[in-house]
């Protein structure tokens, strides 16, 4: 049976193309490995600096934040929260 299969496969891929299937690959990983070592030499130029901000502790009470808006944070927003339980509740 193993005899049937390789002549099968030999009919398929004849030696020539497994010759130049290889030359392919070399020529895949060759320009592979030329364009990762550029971009490695690219890459040194870009430093990661590690940038801190200061902490403002009021942070979600500020009238715009997110934070401020879900928690009530704000008297604007605790009107609102109130506004929409009393709407909902008057459905």
């Amino acid at each position: 049976m193993m005899v049937g299969n390789s002549m099968i496969f030999s009919i398929l891929f004849p030696s020539s193309y497994s010759i130049e299937v290889s030359k392919l690959r070399q020529q895949l990983d060759e320009a592979h490995l030329a364009w990762a070592t550029e971009w490695k030499r690219r890459q040194a130029d870009f430093k990661l600096e590690n940038i801190r901000f200061a902490h403002d502790p009021g942070w979600n009470k500020r009238f715009f934040s997110l934070q401020a808006a879900r928690d009530g944070g704000h008297w604007f927003w605790q009107a609102t929260h109130t506004i929409v339980v009393f709407g909902g509740l008057s459905i």
